[in-house]
C-alpha cells in the first residue's frame, strides 16, 4: 500500500509538457517532505516503472535529468504549479456569476488541489498572490438563481442519453404550475439561468424552460421525441432565444466621450471598429460593425450620456423612445407607495 500512495506522489509532481520537468534530487526532496524514506536509486526504480504505464518523458539532455508527462497527457495526475494553481481559483471565481452551482462542484476537486498549493507556500510570495489578482465583472451581474443538484443531474442524464422526462414546472408566463413530459434537446446558459430546451407532449415547437422553476423531475418511462433538424446554435443565431433581434448586422456610427474613446481603443467593441476625431477635443465619432442583439442595446443604453447614435436612424430612435419611457414611468410612478 505504501509504494501505491508513493507512486500516485510521485505522479502528482510531474509537470506536463512544455513546462520544465522535475529532477530526480527534487522529486526526492518532496517525498521527504511528504513523509516517505525512500532512497535515489528505489526512487529511479519507480520512475522507470511509472514510465511503462504513463506517458512520462525523461530529459536526459540535462544534468539532472528532469520528468514529466507528454504535452498530450489528459490524465487527473499532474503538478500543480503557481501559475495553475491561481489561474484555477480565478476561473471558479469569475464562474460563481455565471454557472449553475451543481456545475461548479464538477470542479471541486480541482479547486480543492488548487487551494491546497497555495495553502501549501504559506511562507512565499503565492499566499498573498490571490489577494492581488481580482476578477471584475463589466456591468452588474445577477446572482445565479439557486438549482436543486438532482434536478441539474437529471436533465443532464437525459439531454446526454436521449431521454425523456415527467417534470412539473411553473410557468411565469402562465402564472401556474403545469405537468408535461418534456423532451430535452439541449442546454443553454445565460447570464445568471441556465435553460433547457426541448418540447413538451405531442407539440413539435421547441420552447425555454428556466432550469430554477422546475418543481421536480424524473427520466420518463415515455419515449423520447428526437428533432433531428434542431441545432442549438441554429436557434440562437435565429434569434429564438431573445438574443438576436435579425440576421442583419448594425452599421453604427455614434459620437462618443473622450472617456469612452479610450476604453474601446483598449477593449473595442468589434474587430471592424473605427474610431475618428472631429471638430470636438472631447468628442470623437465611432464606426463598427455590430449585432443586431440585445446584448447591443444594453450595451449602448448603459452608456448613458457618454454615447450618442446617429445611424442607423431606426435604433437611435428606438434608445430615444425608451429613455423617454422611462422618463414618463418614473413622473408618472413617483407617488406609488409600498403596501
Amino acid at each position: 500500500m505504501d509504494s501505491i500512495i508513493r507512486y500516485i506522489s510521485i505522479l502528482e509532481l510531474m509537470p506536463i509538457e512544455p513546462k520544465p520537468g522535475i529532477s530526480t534530487k527534487d522529486i526526492l526532496e518532496k517525498l521527504e517532505e511528504k513523509g516517505f524514506s525512500v532512497s535515489l536509486r528505489n526512487l529511479q526504480r519507480d520512475l522507470v516503472a511509472l514510465a511503462k504505464h504513463y506517458p512520462i518523458i525523461c530529459n536526459d539532455k540535462v544534468r539532472p535529468h528532469r520528468w514529466c508527462f507528454a504535452s498530450d497527457y489528459q490524465g487527473s495526475f499532474a503538478a500543480m504549479d503557481a501559475s495553475s494553481a491561481v489561474s484555477t481559483i480565478l476561473v471558479n471565481e469569475y464562474l460563481l456569476g455565471i454557472m449553475p452551482v451543481p456545475l461548479l462542484s464538477q470542479l471541486s476537486p480541482q479547486l480543492n488541489r488548487a487551494k491546497s498549493f497555495i495553502q501549501s507556500h504559506s511562507d512565499s510570495t503565492y499566499a498573498n498572490w490571490l489577494e492581488k489578482v481580482k476578477i471584475v465583472p463589466e456591468g452588474k451581474v445577477l446572482i445565479p438563481a439557486s438549482i436543486d443538484p438532482k434536478i441539474w443531474a437529471t436533465v443532464c442524464e437525459a439531454i446526454m442519453s436521449n431521454k425523456a422526462l415527467d417534470v412539473v414546472y411553473t410557468s411565469h408566463a402562465k402564472d401556474k404550475i403545469q405537468s408535461f413530459i418534456l423532451h430535452p434537446y439541449g442546454l443553454m446558459i445565460r447570464k445568471s439561468a441556465t435553460y433547457v430546451l426541448g418540447s413538451y407532449n405531442d407539440y413539435d415547437d421547441v420552447r425555454q424552460y428556466a432550469l430554477h422553476r422546475f418543481t421536480s423531475l424524473k427520466l420518463s418511462s415515455s419515449d423520447f421525441r428526437p428533432n433531428l433538424s434542431f441545432s442549438l446554435q441554429r436557434y440562437i443565431d435565429a434569434g429564438e432565444s431573445g438574443v438576436k433581434y435579425s440576421d442583419e448586422s448594425i452599421h453604427l456610427v455614434a459620437l462618443i466621450n473622450r472617456g469612452l474613446a479610450k476604453r474601446l481603443e483598449e477593449t473595442k467593441l468589434s474587430d471592424t471598429q473605427a474610431i475618428l476625431e472631429t471638430e470636438s477635443e472631447e468628442w470623437f465619432l465611432l464606426r463598427a460593425v455590430i449585432p443586431d442583439d440585445r446584448d447591443t442595446r444594453s450595451w449602448l443604453l448603459g452608456q448613458g450620456a457618454s454615447v450618442i447614435v446617429r445611424e442607423p436612424i431606426s435604433l437611435r430612435e428606438e434608445l430615444l423612445k425608451e429613455v423617454a419611457s422611462i422618463k414618463e414611468l418614473s413622473e408618472s410612478l413617483k407617488e406609488l407607495k409600498h403596501k
